[in-house]
């Protein structure tokens, strides 16, 4: 699925001036570098094996740890189990997450390098690496109403193998993801997703645009668990705390008519293959009010999340600034006021 995190500070678009003509500026240079390394890795998991690649992309889980995302990670931890886990047990599952991460940048590169199931090749592995249970079946009756299927995950396991393996199961279909301009990594992962068959719309698209997904009977996915500010959004309980919940998904459900979906891949602990397992769908309440009904959904969204992450809180993106918007920093916005929040 694809990447719902916001924007950083240097997303704004600018120009610059030189006489009388005026260019565009250049990418920023640490994402132009990021990029770079990110095309050298791709043609690497081309010729090494798949345990070669995780050992590569150790130092870079190690480095982190000396980062300011490891400070966040910890913080975030503080905020979700308070004096349930104690400082050693905090950095422990922060390790665990920093090389949960190294195995995700790892399956991305292998990704990157796959086909279309059409095409009949690059893709084989995808299915020996992740199991699907049997309650994929609640995706099936959804999708057999011919109304397409808005499946919810969330940065938790590898959302990413769980579009694609869907997508190797014969769903069509697309993903919501931000699309950020001037950001070579971000069009990486843009292709990442088109090389096994999958198209990413931009959060900013119409909503049109994404209802069109549905009406064709396909399926749309939506990573919507992190703090978007450049968003709708509603302040929600999340770890017993409000956070900042992006409420487009109920909107979407509401227009399509149709509940949301909530998927998860995630690696079990002690196993070595992921499971791709579907939850009882969510339906709006129609006996609540307009705008109530959103904040509802989404709160037993937020609490299906919540319960996953307790499961297995090493596969978590723990480094995301998640709490980072208070209640009154920033006035929760409707759908149709989105538009005039602008950037962050």
């Amino acid at each position: 699925m694809a990447d719902a995190t916001g924007p950083d500070a240097d997303d704004a678009i600018g120009t610059r001036t030189s006489g009388s003509r005026t260019t565009e500026p250049r990418d920023p240079l640490r994402r132009r570098v990021r990029a770079r390394a990110l095309v050298g890795l791709t043609r690497v998991a081309g010729v090494v094996p798949p345990s070669v690649l995780r050992a590569a992309l150790w130092p870079a889980a190690a480095a982190a740890r000396a980062s300011r995302l490891e400070e966040r990670a910890l913080d975030n931890l503080r905020v979700a189990f308070g004096d349930a886990l104690d400082d050693r047990a905090r950095r422990r599952v922060a390790a665990a997450a920093r090389h949960h991460w190294r195995e995700l940048a790892a399956n991305w590169l292998r990704l990157a390098r796959s086909e279309p199931p059409e095409s009949g090749a690059g893709g084989d592995w995808i299915e020996d690496r992740v199991e699907v249970a049997d309650d994929v079946q609640r995706l099936d009756e959804q999708l057999a109403r011919g109304r397409g299927a808005i499946v919810v995950t969330a940065h938790l396991g590898d959302w990413e193998l769980l579009c694609a393996r869907l997508r190797r199961r014969g769903y069509p279909g697309a993903v919501v993801g931000l699309m950020k301009r001037r950001d070579p990594a971000a069009a990486w992962l843009v292709d990442m997703r088109r090389a096994y068959g999958v198209t990413t719309l931009s959060q900013g698209s119409s909503p049109r645009e994404m209802l069109r997904v549905l009406q064709r009977g396909g399926t749309l996915g939506l990573v919507c668990d992190l703090e978007v500010r450049r968003l709708a959004g509603e302040f929600l309980p999340f770890f017993g705390t409000p956070a900042l919940t992006m409420t487009a998904p109920a909107a979407l459900a509401r227009a399509a008519g149709v509940p949301l979906i909530p998927a998860r891949c995630v690696r079990p602990r002690g196993g070595s293959r992921y499971r791709l397992s579907v939850d009882e769908p969510l339906h709006l309440d129609a006996t609540l009010e307009r705008r109530e009904a959103g904040r509802d959904l989404m709160t037993r969204v937020n609490a299906r999340f919540e319960e996953w992450i307790r499961e297995t809180p090493e596969q978590w993106a723990w480094h995301q600034a998640r709490w980072r918007t208070r209640p009154g920093d920033l006035d929760a916005t409707p759908l149709h006021g989105a538009a005039s929040r602008g950037g962050r």
